[in-house]
């Protein structure tokens, strides 16, 4: 590398690093391709943590009040998170963002799966903190693709990926209920880590890739149009969280065995991300109003179907259904955030903080339903 390689605008002090050229972005689609498998790895990861950690937080909980602990300590892990990745990306580029996320994540998981084989509780928790942690860093994956060189096509593949990851997560289960026996939720989480673990390697070799700059820099989006946007936003994310916090349990509780709960876990997953990945590559985007409307309104049904489902039939078609009303009001809510203006990192920190309390909230109430 020569000196004419070095970009001086990007150096800080003590940061030799930084000083290198991100690199060009669009040229062959490298750096949407790392996004992609960066956020497919994640959803994968979550999709393992989603269906195991409830039941062995079940398992292992010193009274079952507390056994929804675990779970609202992720989405609490996640909503800290907001802030510190929606700074890092800018200040120090989605190298080290992302990369230190997905350190958490193997961390949380080799954790989660130790306090799990051993029954001990607190500990499990630390782990749940630590992978919701890696979870709320791995949700800026959509905010990198979306401020792109592709835009919004580039946030519907990294969507697409996210929603083939999930697929893989029965195979890993069924996997490790075959060799872990009556430890397969210990080894369920020991494999979300190990996922975490590639996508780690994955994000060491993204470009830094700093903020983009603009030739015309857009202005920040309305005030109030954004605070409304992110109000519709939590109630979709409360509700979401409210029935997947209740989900393993149930199907356990109708008979389902764990490596089936994650097949529908997954399918869940492929519902939440899949159709706005396909509204997105289509070009039929909605209006965001009517997005809104019509995800809010198949969210709260099935809800609806949900609450009084009888069978595991029920449960999954809710769950489902869930899903496509959440991936509906979440293209909604994006269209409608950047197609106003270009929002600040302090805004995306704001929004997505917002968003996981509320869904920090929704895992506080499930028990009490």
């Amino acid at each position: 590398m020569s000196y004419a390689d070095l970009d001086p605008a990007a150096g800080r002090a003590g940061r030799l690093d930084c000083v290198c050229a991100p690199g060009e972005e669009g040229k062959g689609g490298e750096a949407l391709a790392r996004l992609t498998t960066g956020f497919g790895l994640a959803i994968l990861a979550q999709t393992l943590v989603l269906a195991a950690l409830p039941l062995a937080a079940a398992a292992v909980a010193p009274r079952p009040s507390l056994a929804g602990l675990p779970y609202a300590l992720t989405l609490l892990g996640a909503a800290l998170a907001t802030f510190p990745a929606s700074f890092l990306l800018d200040a120090f580029g989605r190298r080290a963002a992302f990369s230190l996320g997905a350190s958490l994540g193997v961390a949380g998981g080799a954790l989660s799966a130790w306090s799990a084989m051993r029954g001990l509780f607190a500990p499990l928790c630390v782990g749940a903190l630590w992978l919701g942690l890696a979870h709320g860093f791995a949700l800026f994956y959509r905010h990198a693709a979306a401020a792109g060189a592709q835009g919004a096509r580039g946030g519907a593949v990294v969507f697409a990926g996210g929603a083939l990851a999930a697929l893989l997560a029965p195979g890993v289960m069924l996997f490790a209920s075959e060799w872990a026996g009556p430890f397969a939720d210990a080894a369920t989480l020991a494999a979300a880590g190990l996922v975490d673990l590639i996508a780690l390697i994955i994000a060491v070799t993204l470009p830094h890739a700093l903020a983009p700059q603009r030739a015309e820099p857009l202005p920040a989006p309305p005030v109030s149009s954004f605070a409304a946007a992110t109000i519709i936003g939590a109630i979709a994310w409360f509700v979401m969280t409210l029935l997947m916090a209740r989900a393993s349990p149930t199907l356990v509780a109708c008979g389902v065995a764990s490596a089936a709960v994650g097949g529908v876990i997954a399918w869940h997953l492929v519902a939440m991300y899949a159709p706005a990945a396909i509204i997105r590559f289509t070009g039929t985007e909605p209006p965001p109003a009517i997005a809104l409307v019509v995800g809010l309104a198949t969210l709260m049904g099935a809800a609806a179907l949900f609450s009084a489902g009888q069978g595991a039939a029920s449960i999954g078609l809710a769950l489902a259904g869930a899903g496509v009303g959440w991936s509906l009001a979440n293209a909604g809510l994006m269209q409608w955030i950047y197609g106003a203006g270009a929002p600040t990192r302090l805004m995306l920190g704001l929004h997505d903080f917002a968003l996981l309390s509320a869904a920090l909230a929704g895992a506080l109430v499930a028990p009490l339903l």
